[in-house]
């Protein structure tokens, strides 16, 4: 509940909570600063793959359809996009290189239900 509350808080203030119009230019593409790609989406665009490919088979759950509340257009957008980019893609480890890793070092509990093995 916590999380989907700061996911609303990500949309409303980042995306279009932004009053003064030196920010007007930051409402219109895609991304954080608008249609430019910027090192936000360059820190944040590994952390998605991951987390879009460990939450379902791990945990059971799909991000998009279960948790990102669905007044948060603007943040589904921006995921969508970064997740969508070459650049990112192309840079991207496999899904099975990812399980590999989370496997590893990261994951300690598999959700009942969850098609995932450790």
């Amino acid at each position: 509940k916590k999380f989907c509350v700061s996911l609303r808080m990500l949309n409303d203030e980042l995306f279009i909570g932004r009053d003064d119009s030196s920010f007007e230019h930051f409402k219109n593409g895609d991304f954080f600063l608008g249609e430019q790609f910027s090192v936000v989406e360059c820190i944040a665009g590994p952390w998605l793959q991951r987390f879009l490919v460990t939450l379902p088979y791990f945990r059971g759950v799909d991000f998009m359809a279960e948790i990102l509340p669905e007044e948060c257009t603007r943040l589904e957008k921006w995921v969508r996009a970064v997740t969508a980019r070459q650049s990112v893609m192309e840079s991207a480890c496999s899904d099975d290189e990812i399980l590999a890793a989370a496997r590893k070092y990261y994951v300690s509990y598999l959700s009942p239900g969850a098609p995932g093995v450790l």
